[in-house]
């Protein structure tokens, strides 16, 4: 009979500061996941949005980053085509990491 505990074994040892950061990272990693493939009609429908938004058109952008998908809700204020990017009041996110965009 296995009696594997997984990570809940290790949570005694997180009072340690040291291994606290180690725990946190253990259970970053743990947590990620691949990029999912994007279909056609998914890429259709992002290309279509960006080729017809109107500047400060607000947008609800999910994006994939370092294993982890985030959703974003803001104007565009420009597109990038030569450097492939969305350009943001506050920064700016690159077309490759885009996995849906929907309108508002």
């Amino acid at each position: 009979m296995s009696t594997d505990r997984g990570m809940k074994k290790w949570a005694p040892f997180s009072s340690l500061i040291e291994q606290q950061d180690y725990l946190k990272e253990m259970h970053y990693k743990k947590e990620k996941t691949e990029k999912p493939l994007m279909s056609s009609d998914t890429a259709e429908k992002i290309n279509d949005i960006l080729t017809h938004y109107e500047k400060g058109e607000v947008l609800k952008i999910t994006y994939w980053y370092d294993g982890y998908q985030y959703t974003i809700t803001k104007p565009i204020k420009s597109i990038d085509q030569y450097k492939r990017v969305l350009k943001f009041d506050n920064g700016t996110l690159p077309f490759k990491l885009i996995v849906d965009i929907d309108k508002l």
